[in-house]
């Protein structure tokens, strides 16, 4: 059943409602990174798939998303993309039958001093374990460096201001060694947990240069992939018809039949920043300035 392997933006089942897509993709769609090493141990991904049962359960949603329209409206009051995801993520834990919520968004302070936070606490009925995980969604564009190996640090957000490995090295050094500090020992300890496992869902796309087919070993070899191309190509190449716009709310669950048709307006708007397209195979596509990468 095709539904029960790791999904990406181009294999999203046909899901009507975009908030059941958003939410198929942010909890069970291909990761970036499969494990990420800590000082203090290795991390994986969570052992969460989408089985029959949970596709079952996404189908019977997208009938009637107002369950989880009302979450979102309850407990997200933003559209900034990190938080819906996250919101999405406490959704799923909450409503799965094999898993339970027991706390998101938890902060770790030192006397007065917040030292950070738990993104989440849930636990795993089937393996009978608590589990602190953390989690990220990006979308990093690759620029490939001729004199140097291929590496994170040469995957940047679309403002340039974000980039891959300064992203995981925040998540290694600070976010998930807090669970071993005294203080986010304290935090767990209050929860009435003795022992915590650690996960890390790191969701996203990568837009590959479409001259990079360089390896990057310390990614998921299957991570989900997009590409990108300067303004100045695409006008070139002329496939403006098979190209549609995606505003930003909708990166995690975006549908080319939903998406808007490409005008000039976005054209301009891709000359100051980039913007993220789609086309009818569900492949994504980053516009950028002719000058971006430089």
């Amino acid at each position: 059943m095709r539904g029960a392997s790791p999904i990406t933006a181009a294999t999203l089942p046909a899901f009507r409602s975009p908030l059941i897509r958003a939410l198929a993709w942010s909890c069970f769609s291909e990761t970036l990174i499969n494990e990420i090493t800590t000082p203090t141990a290795v991390i994986h991904k969570p052992h969460l798939p989408l089985t029959p049962k949970r596709l079952n359960w996404l189908t019977a949603l997208d009938t009637n998303d107002a369950p989880l329209k009302t979450y979102l409206d309850t407990h997200c009051k933003s559209t900034r993309l990190g938080l819906v995801f996250e919101s999405l993520w406490h959704f799923f834990l909450q409503e799965d039958p094999d898993t339970e919520l027991i706390a998101h968004n938890i902060p770790v302070r030192d006397g007065k001093r917040t030292l950070g936070e738990f993104d989440l606490i849930y636990y795993c009925r089937m393996s009978q374990r608590y589990i602190h995980l953390e989690l990220a969604v990006k979308f990093f564009l690759g620029i490939p460096n001729k004199h140097t190996a291929p590496g994170l640090d040469q995957w940047y957000g679309p403002n340039r201001a974000d980039r891959l490995d300064r992203k995981l090295a925040r998540l290694t050094q600070h976010q998930l060694p807090l669970a071993h500090t005294d203080a986010g020992q304290a935090v767990i300890a209050q929860l009435g947990i003795d022992h915590l496992d650690q996960e890390l869902q790191v969701n996203g796309i990568l837009f590959h240069a479409n001259t990079d087919n360089a390896p990057y070993p310390s990614l998921n070899s299957e991570h989900q992939r997009g590409d990108w191309l300067s303004l100045s190509a695409f006008q070139t190449a002329q496939e403006q018809e098979s190209w549609r716009y995606i505003e930003k709310p909708s990166w995690l669950g975006a549908e080319y039949q939903t998406a808007t048709p490409l005008e000039n307006k976005h054209l301009q708007m891709a000359a100051h920043k980039p913007i993220m397209l789609i086309n009818n195979k569900q492949q994504r596509r980053f516009l950028v300035a002719d000058d971006w990468a430089d």
